[in-house]
């Protein structure tokens, strides 16, 4: 049975074709985490065994953390960096910075969970979706009924309504807010993401929509938390509300920057085109 399903078909090329060894430019794996020692080794040990240090580099960033887990996170042979700002967006910022400054050129981000939630054998089935074509691959939970054991009946209703939301707002089908995700490089940069707590992977969500790029969602596993607090899923259902209406706000303030930076590109592609007819 095919897992995959396109949620659109945009017109942008692959960056890299179906060959591996075509393609030279390495993938960076975006580890945000805070305050996650008791999980932080563990989740690189089994991420390292599976990907192929040829071609993913992984990247740390870690967020206002106040016990060891950079410490820990430099035990292993990725890049580590810190930074004083808490917040989901800051960790993912702070790991691509020092990947781009590392490494000469990266042709792809994949974003991975700190806590032990993401599956490393998730990773390679992202890649082969962006060496088809795919600009944005997403990794849904909510298509696994499997997963539906793990995720408390809160997690499972917030993301199917999040998913709803991001429906409404792009007009194109989600079934998921997935925050185990591919992002083209280049499409990243275009996005410039500003929310960088609670919104930041529905404002990807949401602009790379709008822009009309290729999208696509596999199934992905989702694990419980190996050790440490809950930060987003598993909590209250009255923090659960509070972080979902966050997060839906999030995604109409992106849904409103983004389409007028689609509409005002191109109407000025209008106007330059009219120009030179006029010529």
């Amino acid at each position: 049975m095919n897992d995959s399903f396109s949620i659109s078909s945009g017109s942008r090329p692959a960056t890299c074709p179906a060959d591996e060894t075509a393609c030279p430019l390495p993938i960076g794996i975006v580890i945000p985490a805070c305050n996650e020692e008791a999980c932080i080794g563990q989740v690189l040990e089994g991420l390292l065994k599976v990907i192929d240090p040829a071609r993913y580099v992984v990247a740390v960033g870690v967020n206002d953390s106040s016990d060891r887990t950079a410490e820990i996170a430099r035990q292993y042979p990725v890049l580590v960096t810190e930074t004083h700002l808490r917040g989901y967006g800051h960790g993912c910022r702070e790991a691509i910075d020092v990947l781009t400054k590392s490494l000469s050129a990266v042709s792809a981000y994949i974003f991975f969970a700190g806590d032990g939630a993401s599956d490393p054998r998730d990773v390679p089935p992202l890649t082969r979706a962006y060496e088809q074509g795919y600009t944005m691959v997403l990794g849904a939970r909510t298509a696994r009924r499997s997963n539906w054991r793990v995720m408390t009946l809160s997690h499972v209703l917030a993301n199917l309504t999040l998913g709803l939301w991001c429906t409404l707002l792009t007009k194109r089908w989600f079934t998921d807010l997935a925050p185990l995700r591919l992002i083209d490089r280049q499409l990243f940069e275009a996005l410039a993401l500003q929310e960088m707590t609670f919104g930041w992977t529905i404002e990807a969500q949401v602009g790379a929509a709008i822009f009309g790029e290729n999208i696509c969602q596999i199934s992905a596993a989702e694990h419980p938390r190996l050790a440490g607090e809950q930060k987003v899923s598993g909590v209250t259902w009255c923090r659960t509300f509070s972080i979902g209406c966050r997060i839906m706000a999030a995604g109409w303030r992106a849904r409103r920057r983004y389409c007028h930076r689609f509409y005002s590109a191109a109407s000025a592609d209008e106007l330059t085109a009219g120009a030179q007819t006029s010529a």
